[in-house]
């Protein structure tokens, strides 16, 4: 078995969404599943999402003089340049299906090992995978004004800087493109973009942290005033609790601004919130499945689902039995502008379930997992494991303020526990989530609203 971890930045990894109908009637087997199917509508909803998006990133970073030129081109010369958006378009949706292709054969192996699946089973599993075409689209000016930098991409392109010549268009684009790149490459490291206007701060910010911190924990700081500033800085900033000798948290500090594009604007979150709030790529997938009325985030913690939520919810109740956390929560939303749209409410769900009038469209639950030692177990018990009660519990109240219920769970969940909740009968759908081609957790939807026909 071949796995494939391909990072593109830990500021703004690609996501990935792979989802399959389940029902207690099927006896899953890994030969049972359309897999070029899934392939397909995961691709082509990536696509969607953010390929474009990312297309026009990465070509105004690599010609960044071109929204100035395009304006005094001739119609001859736009043609050319356009012969040029045409090859960048398929080289780089290329470089995006390498990494998307990878992320799906860790799918096959995930989805195979969360049913239980021995070794042995697992190698049978695979798929030849081939690039699909996409068609690039052209640039309108408000998006070329929308667009920002990423922070390091480009394959190096030799025949590039000759095909501007030929063209009788700047060669300083190619060559600049081509330099950086250079520098910036690195063995196993596909293309990146980033939720951030600043995505190249970010990204340089990034490495002067990783060397800071290397050189705060070797103590190899001595000559280079530079990079003391920049440990103190680092150090600085970062809570006080990834200060600690040997600390396991700073990964998750690097990490920062995938859980939070805005995190600093002021973003709070205690030690516990650090591994347990949502990315916010998966939060705002989730937001958009679950769009309505009015919704119960059932365990909001500092408020990264909530927050999502209210974008795409008319209202949104957010319940956290810690003061503390639902104090972060409120002033996280108050970040991003949508606290008006939120009512938080202290208290216990199992209490505030029995006692209330409200009828939601749907409740969302994302329980605690008793912290990053749920990825020791082999498969993740969500009856046992699942703080403050188990899954079927937790399922049994939430269905008596709404039919339709979404479950955020670990990646390792037992997926024969996952379906077995959805009820004898019926089905539910699991989505996936990858970042880049690490699954981050799973998303299971219950309740003909929710679920997508297949």
């Amino acid at each position: 078995m071949n796995t494939h971890y391909l990072t593109s930045s830990r500021t703004n990894p690609q996501f990935y969404i792979f989802s399959q109908l389940l029902g207690q009637d099927l006896n899953w087997t890994s030969e049972l599943c359309n897999w070029e199917a899934i392939q397909n509508v995961a691709w082509e909803e990536f696509w969607q999402r953010e390929g474009h998006e990312l297309l026009e990133q990465k070509w105004h970073k690599r010609f960044p003089e071109y929204k100035q030129l395009i304006e005094v081109v001739t119609p001859e010369e736009q043609e050319l340049w356009q012969e040029l958006w045409e090859k960048h378009a398929s080289d780089s949706s290329a470089k995006f299906w390498h990494i998307f292709s990878c992320a799906f054969e860790n799918y096959q192996h995930d989805l195979a090992k969360s049913f239980g699946l021995l070794e042995q089973d697992l190698e049978n599993l695979s798929l030849d995978t081939k690039p699909r075409k996409i068609k690039p689209r052209k640039t309108t000016e408000s998006e070329q004004e929308d667009s920002y930098l990423t922070a390091n991409d480009d394959p190096e392109d030799i025949d590039e800087e000759q095909q501007l010549l030929l063209l009788g268009l700047p060669t300083c684009f190619a060559s600049k493109a081509i330099q950086k790149n250079r520098k910036q490459r690195k063995p196993q490291v596909e293309s990146s973009s980033s939720d951030s206007e600043d995505s190249d701060e970010l990204f340089n910010m990034e490495n002067d942290e990783n060397r800071a911190l290397h050189g705060v924990q070797s103590g190899g700081i001595k000559k280079n005033k530079r990079r003391q500033r920049q440990a103190n800085k680092l150090k600085a900033r970062m809570p006080d609790f990834m200060q600690e000798e040997n600390s396991k948290m700073v990964k998750y500090w690097f990490k920062r601004f995938s859980l939070f594009s805005r995190f600093d604007q002021g973003i709070r979150l205690d030690r516990e919130s650090w591994f347990s709030v949502t990315p916010e790529k998966i939060a705002k997938q989730t937001a958009r499945r679950l769009a309505c009325d009015l919704i119960v985030d059932a365990f909001c913690g500092c408020g990264g689902n909530a927050i999502q939520f209210a974008n795409t919810c008319g209202r949104v109740i957010a319940v956290d039995i810690d003061a503390e956390k639902l104090a972060m929560a409120k002033h996280n939303a108050g970040i991003y502008g949508v606290a008006h749209k939120i009512e938080f409410v202290h208290a216990d769900f199992l209490q505030f379930a029995a006692s209330t009038r409200i009828r939601p469209n749907v409740v969302f639950l994302s329980p605690p997992w008793g912290g990053p030692d749920y990825q020791k177990q082999a498969l993740f018990d969500i009856e046992k494991s699942l703080l403050p009660v188990g899954a079927s519990h937790l399922m049994q109240i939430s269905r008596r303020l709404a039919a339709d219920v979404a479950f955020f769970l670990p990646r390792n969940s037992d997926m024969k526990q996952v379906i077995a909740l959805s009820g004898a009968g019926q089905q539910c759908e699991v989505e996936h989530n990858y970042l880049d081609t690490r699954m981050v957790a799973m998303t299971a939807y219950y309740g003909r609203g929710i679920i997508r026909s297949q």
